[in-house]
């Protein structure tokens, strides 16, 4: 075969070389292409794998925080409903001891002396003694009622702190006229002028009504 011969040949089948050439290197082209979106969706999926596991982790975190405020929460208010019950349960106790002594301080012999010189048209006069066993009645019943009376107005007279028995008493103002007596308004002046002398300042003889009720 001739140099010319050769020549043609190559002509002819070099176009099929640069070809096939050319796909080769478009499939190896596609196969890193491939290979690159495979590894790269691997690498996606695990970061959103991880970003899922986060997350999931985050929300167990939370719950078991709810979860745990709930059960704190819970406890706080089961503490507070114990000691509001032990707190009623004092009340009502301290209530039903306070209407003990008030039962039996309305049933002692100074009360009922009290109640029988009101209803005298010319009663009988309380004894020095009568006051001293009054003012300790009213101190056993209202937790040291003449020493706290005393404390708030050290200027008291004793007429004054007489009145002031009558009235924790329960006594009505025609009651403890009879019974110191003197009329119902000197009765009302003498509350009138202790109640400036405990405040300071004018008021009503309702006024020291309340505060002799509420001390």
């Amino acid at each position: 075969m001739n140099h010319t011969q050769l020549s043609i040949i190559y002509q002819v089948l070099s176009p099929g070389l640069w070809t096939n050439y050319h796909i080769l290197i478009l499939v190896i082209a596609l196969l890193f292409a491939c290979i690159f979106i495979v590894l790269s969706l691997q690498r996606y999926k695990r970061l959103r794998l991880l970003r899922l596991n986060e997350k999931q982790l985050l929300c167990e975190q939370l719950s078991s925080s709810k979860q745990h405020f709930n059960t704190i929460s819970r406890e706080l208010i089961q503490t507070r409903a114990e000691l509001l019950e032990i707190e009623n349960a004092r009340i009502v106790k301290l209530s039903k001891e306070d209407d003990l002594r008030k039962m039996s301080f309305i049933q002692s012999e100074i009360y009922l002396k009290l109640v029988d010189l009101s209803k005298e048209e010319k009663g009988k006069k309380m004894t020095k003694e009568d006051w001293l066993t009054l003012e300790q009645e009213l101190n056993n019943t209202y937790n040291n009622f003449s020493l706290r009376l005393k404390s708030c107005c050290d200027q008291i007279s004793e007429a004054e702190l007489h009145v002031c028995y009558l009235l924790k008493a329960g006594l009505s103002v025609t009651s403890i006229a009879k019974i110191v007596g003197r009329t119902k308004s000197a009765v009302s002046m003498c509350r009138k002028r202790l109640l400036n002398k405990i405040n300071g300042c004018n008021g009503s003889t309702f006024d020291l009504d309340k505060f002799i009720s509420n001390i």
